[in-house]
């Protein structure tokens, strides 16, 4: 034997003694480490994509090596939606049925009770709640004022429903469509309406009031849709004594929308319609529904009116947002 294989052969021996050697981690790919050895300890979070877990199963990238309560084969629980509180929460695509059901409460908006009785189908605080509640009240304005709109037509399409308003086409906005649908323990939450999330340009009040000679006016709601059309504004007025409102002379002023008809932007803006009954005896109340092109949430809803014989002058001021 050579003087080098001499060599070699003694740090082979010195090796196999001290149990040095490269890491497993050190390995080409594809050689072998082993029947049963695992690979070194790393800082990621459990075993590594491809390597063998505890029990001998491949773990994937969508696998967790911690011990979990859910049966395997089902993914961890999403987080709750927020607002809902709950743990274990989970948000998932909507039943068919229950879409079917809140749709079908969305079209009757010649009957604005038969609207809301589908808010039972939604979860508090959620997109879908507070867009059903905005058109109801809308509704609800529009019969107070003697005039209620008829029924949409719904119809399905492939990514869910589209709504088309009754009457003269030509008179009506555009269709819109409806899709998107998840839900929360049976419960619906989220929405897309021609596409797009409502819940940033909805609102719905909570202790936002006023009140001037009798006359008290409640905000309910607030939408901008997601065409951009104008800012709608729902207030339940209520009176002690005979009264009169101008809802057609309302205005709006603030918030960063452009200026629409009667003021600039930034400026005051009229209500391009105003839906609700006008006249009020004394204990009478009205839901009254207020549009304002252009106009987004963060201004001053105002409101005039007069007493019986103009005895006295009503006005009101509503922050929107």
């Amino acid at each position: 034997m050579t003087p080098t294989m001499l060599a070699a052969a003694a740090a082979l021996a010195l090796f196999a003694a001290t149990g040095c050697g490269a890491p497993w981690d050190a390995l080409p790919a594809g050689k072998a480490t082993g029947e049963g050895r695992t690979a070194q300890p790393t800082d990621l979070p459990g075993p590594r994509p491809g390597r063998p877990d505890a029990d001998g199963a491949p773990t994937g990238p969508e696998r967790s090596a911690a011990p979990s309560a859910e049966p395997r084969g089902r993914p961890s629980p999403p987080a709750p939606l927020a607002g809902t509180g709950g743990e274990g929460a989970r948000v998932v695509a909507a039943p068919g049925e229950v879409v079917a059901q809140y749709v079908d409460a969305l079209a009757r908006t010649s009957d604005p009770r038969r609207m809301r009785e589908g808010l039972r189908h939604t979860a508090e605080d959620s997109a879908a709640h507070a867009y059903l509640l905005h058109r109801a009240a809308v509704a609800q304005a529009r019969a107070d004022g003697g005039r209620p709109a008829r029924d949409a037509e719904a119809g399905r399409t492939p990514d869910g429903y589209e709504l088309c308003p009754g009457g003269d086409p030509a008179a009506e906005p555009a269709c819109a469509d409806y899709g998107g649908f998840t839900a929360w323990d049976g419960l619906l939450t989220d929405l897309r309406v021609d596409g797009r999330d409502p819940g940033p340009r909805l609102l719905v009040a909570e202790d936002v009031a006023d009140g001037s000679e009798g006359v008290r006016a409640r905000l309910l709601t607030a939408y901008r849709s997601t065409d951009g059309g104008p800012l709608a504004v729902a207030v339940e007025f209520t009176t002690d004594g005979n009264v009169s409102l101008d809802l057609l002379q309302a205005s709006y002023s603030g918030g960063e929308g452009r200026g629409g008809a009667g003021g600039g932007g930034g400026g005051e803006i009229r209500a391009s319609e105003a839906v609700g009954r006008y006249e009020l005896d004394g204990g009478g109340r009205t839901h009254a529904a207020f549009f304002f092109p252009g106009a987004v949430p963060g201004g001053t809803l105002t409101v005039g009116g007069c007493l019986e014989e103009c005895s006295a002058v009503v006005d009101i001021e509503l922050p929107v947002g």
